[in-house]
C-alpha cells in the first residue's frame, strides 16, 4: 500500500471521527432555552431573580434524561439508585442548595411539560425558590416503554456565588402608554436588576444614553401634539431589552370666558352659570367667569361678561 493510499484512508477515518464530533452537539438546545423562559417569566411574577444556565448542571440534567429514556425507567434516583444531589456532586458542582424537577410527555410538549410542573406544588416550589439562582436543563427524546416519540424532562437547580444573573427590567415610569393635552415635560424611568447600558430613543432618535448603571431616566418635552415613541433600550453582554411606551400629546383646549359649558356660545345658561359663581372665590371649575384671573368672582367680571354676552 502506498504512502498516499495510506494517507487517504487516515484522512477518511479523521473526518468521520470529526463529523461525530460534530453530530453530538445538543439538538435540543432551543427548546431547553425556551424552558428557561418559561421558568424566568413565571419567576418575574413574583420579583424572583431569574436563573441562568450552568454548563455542569446542563450535562447532569441532560445525561438523567437520556439515561431515563434508554434505560426505560422513571425516578429522580439514576438507574444505579444515585441520588440527584450525588449526580451533581459528581460531576462536580459544589452544593449550597439544590433540587431537581423531572417530567415526560408523550408526544413531546414543552409548554404543556411546563404547566404540568407549574401546577404540581412540590414542582412549582423549586420554579419559584429564591434560593435557586442558577439552573441547568435536559431534554432527550426516544423510545420509552414501547413508544417510539416520548420526551423526558429534567431540571436541575442550584446556587453560585458566582452565578451571572439575566438582565431584567424591575420597574419601569410611566407603568403604561399615556395620553395627556397640556404638552408639559413627561419623565420616563426605567430600573434593572443588574448594572447595564441604558439607551433612550424618541421616534427611534437617541436623546440619552446612561453607562453602567441600575437605574434611568429621561426628561422629554414633546415638540407639538401628535403620537410619539419613547423607548428604553437596556443591554449588557450583548443581551438587549426594550422596553417601549406610546405617548399621545393632545392640543390643549382654552375654555372661552363667560362660557360656562363650553359649547362656543355665551348665552342665558351661562348667564345663569354666572349667577351662581357670583361674589365667590374662584376653583379649578369656575376659571371661565374670572375674566381677570385674579381669583375672585365680583362686579368686575359681570361687566366683561356683558361685553361677551351673545355675542
Amino acid at each position: 500500500m502506498s504512502l498516499l493510499t495510506k494517507g487517504l484512508i487516515a484522512l477518511f477515518f479523521l473526518l468521520i471521527i470529526s463529523n461525530g464530533v460534530t453530530g453530538s452537539e445538543n439538538e435540543y438546545a432551543s427548546e431547553e432555552q425556551q424552558m428557561l423562559d418559561l421558568i424566568n417569566e413565571e419567576r418575574a411574577l413574583y420579583d424572583l431573580e431569574p436563573l441562568s444556565f450552568n454548563a455542569i448542571l446542563n450535562d447532569v440534567a441532560s445525561e438523567h434524561s437520556k439515561e431515563m429514556i434508554e434505560k426505560d425507567y422513571f425516578s429522580h434516583d439514576s438507574y444505579d439508585g444515585t441520588s440527584f444531589s450525588v449526580r451533581m456532586e459528581n460531576a462536580g458542582y459544589d452544593i449550597l442548595y439544590a433540587g431537581e424537577n423531572i417530567a415526560m410527555r408523550y408526544p413531546p410538549d414543552l409548554i404543556a411539560a411546563h404547566e404540568g410542573l407549574m401546577n404540581s406544588p412540590g414542582h412549582r416550589a423549586n420554579i419559584l425558590n429564591p434560593n435557586y439562582n442558577e439552573i441547568g436543563i435536559g431534554i432527550w427524546v426516544g423510545e420509552y416503554s414501547g413508544y417510539s416519540n416520548v420526551a423526558m424532562y429534567t431540571q436541575d437547580f442550584g446556587w453560585s456565588d458566582s452565578a451571572t444573573p439575566s438582565l431584567q427590567v424591575t420597574s419601569k415610569s410611566p407603568t403604561s402608554s399615556i395620553t395627556e393635552s397640556d404638552g408639559s415635560t413627561q419623565v420616563f424611568s426605567i430600573n434593572t436588576n443588574i448594572e447595564c447600558d441604558i439607551s433612550w430613543l424618541f421616534d427611534d432618535e437617541t436623546i440619552k444614553v446612561d453607562n453602567n448603571v441600575v437605574s434611568s431616566y429621561c426628561e422629554i418635552v414633546p415638540p407639538a401634539s401628535g403620537t410619539y415613541q419613547v423607548k428604553a433600550t437596556a443591554s449588557d453582554q450583548g443581551e438587549d431589552l426594550v422596553t417601549q411606551w406610546t405617548w399621545t400629546v393632545t392640543e390643549e383646549t382654552v375654555q372661552m370666558k363667560g362660557d360656562s359649558n363650553n359649547d362656543g356660545k355665551v348665552n342665558i345658561i351661562d348667564f345663569r352659570a354666572f349667577a351662581q359663581v357670583y361674589k365667590s372665590a374662584t376653583i379649578e371649575s369656575s376659571k371661565w367667569a374670572d375674566f381677570n384671573d385674579d381669583g375672585l368672582i365680583n362686579i368686575i367680571d359681570f361687566r366683561a361678561f356683558t361685553q361677551v354676552y351673545n355675542k
